[in-house]
């Protein structure tokens, strides 16, 4: 079997192929996104194998063909070869993660307390919107009043809880 090409050529054509799926697919925004930050770090992932495959094809087929090394020689490079190419892109994947921000991300808990500006109107038993600073970041929470009552926009209002895992209760500021 290592006489014959055809494992380094599948390697480098399937790896090659997923390589240039995974790619069209990321920039058309439909790639599917494996690792979340919800899981733990994986050094074997759809990128990391795809590079494997491809590195070991490539390299296994360059030293037999233009280096002329034994088929054994050659196993043993590609093998290194992919294995690097698998541990660049972990790494590379594991830096890219420690660059997230939390910023955009909140606990509905954390508004508790604070105070807000009605964005839009809270109609009379309707639920509206707000506007709160959190993080340095603003955001748009639904609100209810805490006595049903309307409460009219750019009110200075306090959230005093949570309603649900979407809207708070608040208070309008006197």
């Amino acid at each position: 079997m290592l006489e014959k090409d055809y494992l380094f050529w599948f390697c480098a054509l399937a790896g090659s192929g997923m390589f240039v799926i995974q790619f069209i697919l990321f920039f058309a925004g439909l790639s599917i996104d494996d690792d979340s930050s919800s899981q733990d770090f994986k050094w074997i992932s759809k990128q990391a194998l795809t590079g494997f495959l491809m590195m070991f094809g490539w390299v296994g087929l360059a030293c037999k063909k233009e280096l002329g090394l034994t088929p054994l020689y050659s196993m043993a490079l590609a093998v290194g070869a992919g294995v690097l190419s698998m541990i660049v892109t972990g790494a590379i994947f594991n830096f890219a993660r420690k660059l997230r921000s939390t910023g955009s991300i909140f606990q509905l808990q954390d508004a508790i307390g604070k105070e807000a500006s009605v964005y839009q109107r809270i109609p009379k038993g309707g639920a509206g919107k707000i506007s709160v600073s959190l993080n340095e970041m603003t955001h748009e929470i639904d609100a209810i009043s805490h006595d049903g009552e309307e409460v009219d926009s750019f009110t200075q209002v306090q959230i005093i809880k949570k309603a649900d895992e979407r809207t708070v209760i608040v208070v309008p500021i006197k």
